[in-house]
């Protein structure tokens, strides 16, 4: 998810206006960013949560 986030990114920064990632105040951008990030990680999270599971 974030390496798809990247992309996107990329193309809009490159084709687009200057789009970069603020901190403060957060930007739509670096919103985006932080949410691909949590759902990688609790995709992740899930899988061991689940396969422990099964056992």
């Amino acid at each position: 998810m974030t390496i798809v986030w990247f992309i996107i990114w990329l193309i809009a920064n490159n084709v687009g206006a200057d789009e970069p990632l603020l901190l403060d105040p957060v930007n739509v951008w670096t919103g985006t960013l932080i949410l691909a990030i949590a759902l990688d990680l609790a995709g992740a999270h899930a899988g061991t949560v689940s396969s422990r599971r099964e056992r």
